[in-house]
């Protein structure tokens, strides 16, 4: 009778130290997510206004246009997790899915976009929202960094809570250069330079 509870016991024991490794390195999986290094690239420089910009006004429904077409382009090719950005009167907010423990979970992260001084957009992350679960904003912005389909472009520093949107890498080899000007969410306007390269 001893040797079976001894037994039963320590089958429970085994159980307890397996589920304890299982949460200590589910714990260490997210603080290396969260504290990974983020390399900073530089900005890349604008264009020089010229006699052939000209200003590009854009309301809040046309910047979702054009920002869904362009995400729906790139994730079409790809077998990465989806995601959206919409822009709202208040924020801008990427939504989208992460596997938190193996449980996939909905993220709604609010940014609050800024122009920087080269014409490229700052996207600085103010809130997040993931079901009933408190995650940190870092270790969201890691695993979006590491499983999402992202341009070339577009840099995540989750130290910082940053995105930065760099658009004249974008448009660096087009037949046109793009900066931002003014970027106004309470009035739903933004006002973009577009610059025509002169041919030398």
């Amino acid at each position: 009778m001893e040797d079976k509870l001894k037994k039963q016991y320590n089958g429970w024991k085994a159980a307890f130290w397996v589920l304890v490794i299982v949460l200590i390195g589910s714990l260490l999986t997210v603080v290396h997510l969260a504290s990974a290094p983020v390399k900073t690239p530089a900005e890349t420089t604008a264009p020089k206004a010229s006699d052939t910009s000209l200003e590009l006004v854009l309301n809040q429904k046309q910047v979702n246009a054009l920002a869904n077409s362009y995400i729906k382009k790139i994730q079409k090719k790809s077998k990465k997790p989806q995601y959206r950005f919409i822009v709202g009167n208040q924020y801008a907010t990427v939504i989208g899915r992460a596997k938190f423990l193996g449980v996939n979970v909905q993220y709604a992260m609010n940014c609050i976009p800024v122009k920087t001084s080269e014409g490229n957009i700052l996207l600085k992350a103010k809130g997040l929202a993931v079901g009933r679960l408190n995650l940190p904003i870092g270790f969201v912005m890691g695993y979006i960094k590491k499983n999402y389909q992202l341009p070339n472009w577009v840099y995540i520093n989750q130290k910082k809570k940053t995105i930065l949107l760099d658009l004249n890498k974008y448009t660096k080899n087009k037949a046109v250069h793009a900066q931002a000007d003014e970027i106004n969410l309470a009035d739903g306007q933004f006002k973009f330079l577009i610059t025509v390269p002169q041919d030398n």
